[in-house]
């Protein structure tokens, strides 16, 4: 008979005197239910509780984070793009595209596509620009002279003979909407002229693009909107930044030209044969997207005898 001792670590059943193992619920010797522990209990109970409580704050983190990267379209350099802002801007574009060129560009497939591009195109315009806003407000150009800025929109209206209404509607927002773009391009072109150009006009474009690669590379950049890929890109050219506008025909054999001088030219300055070649007249130029992987890395323009990076 095995009796209770204080040194063998066994716990006394109250019926029988005999001793069991810690944990054990019911006596081996004569069947009783044996005591629950407190301090075994209390110590469950507490860890139930604290794991319940990590559950809950995780899933109310989970769920604020998630729904604070809903508002956002993406971030740069821990400054977010919000989906208001990015919604707003694609809607005032999407609509000066469907005035010039018809109320059907997207639709269908292709105007899927086109909106794609469109979506892609203006994520990528406002992520450069919150680079630029930022780079320029680290440079001292962190505010625009509002007496200028009061100008510019004078010579808006007087240039297209638009009343404060047409501006607005135009723009999809109220005049200080369009004064806060007006000073946001203050402050970048100002940047650039003096920060990065400095003044050279000849070497002014390459100089600036130079500077935005490197901008671009070294900067966080984090996008959560899902767009389907699209496979061209704007041009240099295309200063309205749409491609040059609505994708036209193009005869096979000026189009197989154009696709091969710039797979040629892709194979002489990488020494790689596994390359695609999209080409796309925008009427303004014809260019040549080379396409590695499903991306395009490279883009250039056809002027009938030769390519040229864009």
């Amino acid at each position: 008979m095995e009796t209770y001792s204080e040194n063998n670590h066994l716990t006394p059943c109250p019926s029988c005197r005999e001793g069991n193992e810690k944990g054990t619920l019911f006596c081996v010797h004569c069947g009783n239910p044996l005591p629950k522990g407190k301090e075994t209990c209390s110590k469950k109970r507490y860890i139930l509780f604290g794991v319940m409580g990590l559950a809950f704050i995780g899933g109310i983190f989970f769920f604020w984070r998630g729904g604070f990267e809903s508002r956002l379209v993406g971030k740069v350099n821990g400054e977010g793009i919000t989906r208001k802002e990015f919604s707003k801007r694609l809607e005032r574009v999407k609509k000066f595209y469907e005035l010039r060129y018809g109320q059907n560009l997207f639709q269908g497939e292709e105007g899927k596509e086109n909106l794609n591009r469109l979506k892609t195109e203006i994520l990528d315009e406002m992520t450069t620009e919150k680079i630029l806003l930022q780079e320029a407000k680290s440079a001292g150009y962190a505010s625009a002279p509002e007496e200028e800025i009061g100008k510019q929109v004078e010579a808006v209206k007087k240039k297209y003979g638009l009343s404060d209404a047409d501006l607005k509607q135009r723009m999809g927002g109220s005049i200080e909407d369009v004064k806060e773009e007006l000073r946001k391009g203050w402050m970048i072109s100002q940047f650039i002229e003096k920060a990065v150009v400095k003044g050279d006009q000849t070497n002014g474009e390459s100089l600036f693009g130079q500077w935005l690669v490197k901008a671009k590379a070294k900067a966080k950049i984090e996008t959560y909107e899902k767009i389907e890929p699209v496979y061209t890109v704007k041009a240099s050219c295309c200063r309205s930044g749409c491609g040059g506008g609505r994708a036209q025909p193009l005869d096979p054999k000026t189009e197989q030209e154009a696709k091969s001088k710039a797979l040629e030219y892709y194979e002489k300055k990488t020494q790689k044969k596994d390359a695609e070649a999209k080409v796309t007249n925008f009427g303004c130029h014809i260019q040549v997207d080379i396409i590695e992987g499903g991306k395009v890395i490279l883009s250039l323009t056809y002027n009938g005898r030769e390519v040229q990076e864009i």
